[in-house]
């Protein structure tokens, strides 16, 4: 199965220049775990991510240990990332993402998303966003395959 067949269209996407705080607002409307971030032209140039936002916050305080960690204080944590609020995406986000393109097997996207530890994955055509894959996605397609 190709990445055409799993992918959703969705474009949400943010600019260099989009704050930290937008970024926030739009993740938790849309319960994405990161978005991809492009320029004028659609062109995928980065990746910002939950991760992300956790690290502004608490800047070389988690020693990269974003994924395990237990907030005992979600005040002190909202405080600290309102603070870096209006922060620009640019100073964050991933350069040179980890993307896919519609013609990519179900097998590279799943080695891809596991190896890179991605909960999404831009899905590009000639570098511009077309849409994108969830692990959720992905889990679908593989439980459906299973079912045939």
């Amino acid at each position: 199965m190709k990445v055409k067949d799993i992918m959703t269209k969705d474009l949400t996407a943010v600019s260099e220049t989009t704050t930290l705080e937008e970024v926030a607002r739009i993740l938790s409307r849309g319960r994405y775990a990161g978005l991809p971030v492009v320029d004028d032209e659609q062109r995928v140039i980065g990746f910002i991510s939950e991760k992300d936002l956790i690290e502004s916050a608490f800047p070389g305080q988690l020693g990269g240990a974003v994924d395990m960690i237990f907030i005992r204080n979600w005040a002190q944590t909202y405080v600290r990332l309102s603070q870096v609020g209006e922060r620009q995406v640019k100073d964050f986000m991933t350069r040179e993402p980890v993307c896919v393109t519609e013609g990519d097997t179900d097998v590279h996207l799943a080695e891809l998303m596991v190896r890179e530890k991605k909960k999404i994955v831009p899905v590009v055509r000639e570098g511009r966003l077309v849409g994108i894959v969830r692990r959720a996605d992905l889990c679908r397609v593989l439980m459906e395959k299973k079912e045939k």
